[in-house]
Parts: C-alpha cells; structure tokens; sequence
C-alpha cells in the first residue's frame, strides 16, 4: 500500500538520488515577507521551489504560494496529484512547471509542463533570505567595506544599492549552500577567499 507519506516524500526522494543535489536540498523552505514555505527548496546553479500538493491536499492555499514563492525562487515546480492537474494550469503563472504525481503501486511522474525562469524575483525579498554575517560577507565580495557593527538591515540596504539582480542571487546561492554544509553560523567567514578578515 502506498501511503501519503511515501507520496510526499518521493518527490524528495527523486531529488536526492540526482548526482551532487543531497547537500542543497531545504525541507519546508521559509519565504521572507510571508508566512508561507515551500515543500522544498533545491538550491545549486540556480534556486529552485517545488510545492506538493497530493489527493489528500487541497488547493486552498496555492494563490497566496505562488506569489511568495516568485518573489524568491528562480524556478518553481508544483508536483500534483493527478485531481488536481487541470486546476494548477489555470492557478499558476506560466513561468510555473508542473509535474503530474502517478500512483500504481509506486510513485512515478510526468512533466506535464517544464519550469521556466521566473520573471518575477524581488531583490527586497530576495535579500532577507542573508543572514547578518552572510549580508556581511556578500558586501565584502563586492568590494564594499561595511563596518562590523552595522545591523542586518543596514547590510542589507548597502546590499541592494550596490548588487544588481545576478550579483544578489548569487550571493544568496552561495551562502544557502554554505550554510546546508556547515549548519554553524560562526563557520561562514571562510567564504571570504581574498583573505581579508570578516569582522
């Protein structure tokens, strides 16, 4: 029998198996400025979000997702049970993929439509995923001297005067997959490879 934790957790499962992805993989992903977090957030060359919705869900919640999801992720995939295929189509952005869940003994899936590249990431959203020393850190490689008193805000304002869209997402990358390898927030100075001190 197969289970609703088995069907949720396949797609995660699928995730894992793909070369070099275990470390970058978030479980219930917090999206700043809503109180919304995605199923999983895949984070490598790119960040991508993936919402489950399964026969047991509903889709109550999808409207106020997909926007908070699109101020952040890059790309975002919903992955449904088949009851709801029809509904995410006409729900989710166009810029949204979705993949079909199949139930037969074990659990498949069918792209019913590929993830595009979001048109929609807002810096100011964007920039709160960057915890203080990572804020911090993220100026540093862009040149920037910040003083080592500055408040997380006041980073994060230097922060989105001086990068442009690219520049903070991969700021943001970096420090997300820096922080799945080394959980220690006191671990992060070594990001800084110029040798220049963090504080």
């Amino acid at each position: 029998m197969t289970t609703e934790a088995v069907v949720r957790g396949a797609p995660r499962q699928k995730l894992l198996a793909a070369p070099k992805q275990a470390p970058n993989l978030f479980d219930e992903f917090w999206v700043p400025r809503s109180n919304e977090r995605a199923d999983i957030a895949l984070v490598s060359r790119e960040m991508n979000g993936y919402e489950i919705k399964t026969d047991r869900d509903t889709l109550r919640r999808l409207p106020r997702q997909a926007p908070a999801y699109g101020r952040v992720f890059d790309r975002c995939t919903a992955v449904v049970a088949s009851r709801h295929s029809s509904a995410v189509i006409d729900m989710l952005p166009e810029w949204w993929g979705i993949v079909e869940i199949s139930v037969n003994g074990t659990v498949g899936f069918t792209v019913t439509r590929g993830a595009r590249a979001n048109p929609e990431v807002d810096p100011e959203t964007l920039v709160r995923l960057l915890w203080r020393d990572e804020a911090f850190i993220a100026l540093v490689r862009l040149g920037a001297e910040p003083s080592p008193r500055s408040t997380r805000s006041t980073l994060w304002t230097e922060l989105l005067r001086l990068a442009d869209l690219a520049q903070l997402r991969a700021a943001v990358r970096r420090a997300l997959r820096h922080r799945a390898s080394n959980p220690s927030p006191s671990r992060f100075m070594p990001l800084l490879t110029d040798g220049r001190a963090g504080r």
